[in-house]
Formats: structure tokens, C-alpha cells, sequence
């Protein structure tokens, strides 16, 4: 053989090599595109629904924010001091009267005996209101679902404790006329000291509403300024009748003075379940010991 025809020879195996080569890459190529094609898409997780707020159009306050006021009571000797938790049993003996946020203590189911609990005391409509006819005004005793005035009601239990929650309705003349305040409230407390004369009576402060309340005409804020008025009188009135005071409405403020976003049911002024379970407890770190 030649030596060109040698060359020609070697050069065209050479090609024939490339293009093999060329061709098994465009396989190959061809393989992994079709494999992608074809593969089934790892699933992508959904995106996190964002939780529920709790009340629609109204901004959860953040509750480890600073909160303002803390209190609207001055220091006090009838003003219950801080002391050790006393415990469940504590609020076990206790019997709550007052307005529509006492009476959903028992809708809430936050005591013993959940919905049916015998401590809380209120008439039909939920809706007590404190003013000069007080004595003439009945709830329904819980053992019996007689009708009866809050005084024979104490007469037929003799409570060891009694809380009062009075001031939210009629808040307005109560704010613009203290005296009356303290008269209105003065009658009940003697009225239940003479038929249950070892019932210890302790009042609780008023409690603040929210920025979407809307019961009322004026903000929260002028509200909750009404409140700080009655509440300032409380020790007053527990002074001049024996009873006691308890500054329940201080572990209810959020951010700005008025009550926390969370513990409200959305209207600005009724409360949640999470808000009952802040003031049981403060109850229960702030008691009358009784031993």
C-alpha cells in the first residue's frame, strides 16, 4: 500500500471515530431531555395559609408590648395586694354578680362546672345594672332558677366570697356623678352584709374596652377614662362598707390604654374566654386569705 492511500486510510477512520462519538453524545442529549419531559414534577408544598385573625379589620396587638395604664387604682388598704397563688379552691368559693362580662364567666366555661356553674349569679337578659332600685332588681338563683333579689340569694347561700362587677352600664352618669356611684353600690354591699354578715365582698375594677367598640358614643379611650374615674372611687366605697377591691382590669390593657385585641370577642367590650382565664388568675394572685 501506498503511504498516501495509508493516510487516506487513517484519516477516515479518524472521522468515521468523531462522528460515532458526536452521535452518542446527541443520544444521550436526546435521553436526559426526554427524561425531563417525562418525570413527574416534585411536588411544591403549598404555600402556609396565614392564620385567622381574631377579629376581622382589627389588628392583633402584640402582647408582650408595653401596656398603659398597668392600674387605675391608687394603693390602698382595701386594695387586695399581690399574694401567692391561692389556687383554684380559692375561686372555688367565690359567687360572681355584676354585668354582662360577669355573667359570661358562665358562657365561657372558664370555673367548675363549666356552663353549668352555680357561681355566677345573673338575671334572664345577662344585662344587671347598678343604680338606686339595685334591691328591687332579681336574678336567677342557679340551684333553684327561682327568681329572687341578689340579698335573699345571699341569705339562702351564705357565700363565702362575693365579687362585684358593676360601673360598665351607665357609665356615663355614673362618671359624671361619683356620689351616686358610691350610693348605688353602698346599698347592695350593706343589703348583702346583713343577710350573709360573714360574706366577704370584693369589688372589681371596671374593665377597659377596645378601639372597635362601638356601644358607645365617644373612643375608647374617652371610655376607658370614664372607667379610671370609677375606679378610682372603688376603694372609697369599699372603705365606707367593708368590702375589698380587686384591680382585675389591670391584666386586661393592651398596647395604647385600651383592652388587648385578643380578648375581646369582637365587639370591643365583651370578652373572650383566654381574658377570663387572666382575670381568674389574677384573682387568684391577688386573694383575701381567709385560710
Amino acid at each position: 500500500m501506498r503511504l498516501r492511500d495509508y493516510n487516506d486510510a487513517i484519516m477516515r477512520v479518524y472521522l468515521i471515530f468523531i462522528l460515532s462519538m458526536m452521535a452518542v453524545g446527541l443520544v444521550c442529549l436526546l435521553t436526559l431531555g426526554i427524561l425531563e419531559l417525562t418525570a413527574p414534577e416534585t411536588p411544591v408544598a403549598a404555600p402556609a395559609e396565614p392564620e385567622d385573625e381574631p377579629f376581622e379589620d382589627y389588628p392583633v396587638l402584640d402582647p408582650t408590648a408595653p401596656s398603659a395604664p398597668t392600674s387605675t387604682v391608687e394603693p390602698h388598704e382595701r386594695l387586695l395586694a399581690e399574694t401567692a397563688d391561692a389556687g383554684e379552691k380559692y375561686v372555688d368559693r367565690m359567687i360572681f354578680v355584676g354585668e354582662s362580662t360577669t355573667a359570661h364567666l358562665r358562657s365561657r366555661g372558664v370555673l367548675r362546672g363549666g356552663e353549668q356553674t352555680e357561681q355566677v349569679w345573673s338575671n334572664a337578659s345577662n344585662t344587671m345594672t347598678l343604680d338606686l332600685n339595685i334591691l328591687q332588681k332579681t336574678i336567677r338563683y342557679p340551684v333553684s332558677g327561682v327568681e329572687m333579689t341578689i340579698p335573699e340569694a345571699a341569705a339562702l347561700a351564705k357565700p363565702e366570697l362575693m365579687v362585684l362587677s358593676f360601673g360598665m352600664n351607665g357609665i356615663y352618669g355614673f362618671a359624671k356623678n361619683l356620689d351616686l356611684y358610691g350610693v348605688a353600690y353602698g346599698k347592695l354591699i350593706d343589703a348583702i352584709h346583713t343577710a350573709s354578715p360573714n360574706t366577704v365582698i370584693i369589688l372589681q375594677t371596671v374593665y377597659p374596652v377596645a378601639s372597635n367598640q362601638t356601644t358607645f358614643r365617644d373612643t375608647a379611650e374617652t371610655v376607658n377614662e370614664y372607667a379610671a374615674r370609677l375606679n378610682g372611687k372603688l376603694t372609697e366605697i369599699a372603705a365606707a362598707h367593708d368590702a375589698y377591691v380587686v384591680d382585675t382590669a389591670s391584666c386586661l390593657y393592651g398596647a395604647g390604654g385600651v383592652l388587648r385585641a385578643d380578648y375581646q370577642t369582637g365587639d370591643g367590650i365583651h370578652l373572650t374566654a383566654e381574658a377570663y382565664r387572666a382575670i381568674l388568675a389574677y384573682l387568684r394572685t391577688h386573694a383575701y386569705l381567709i385560710g
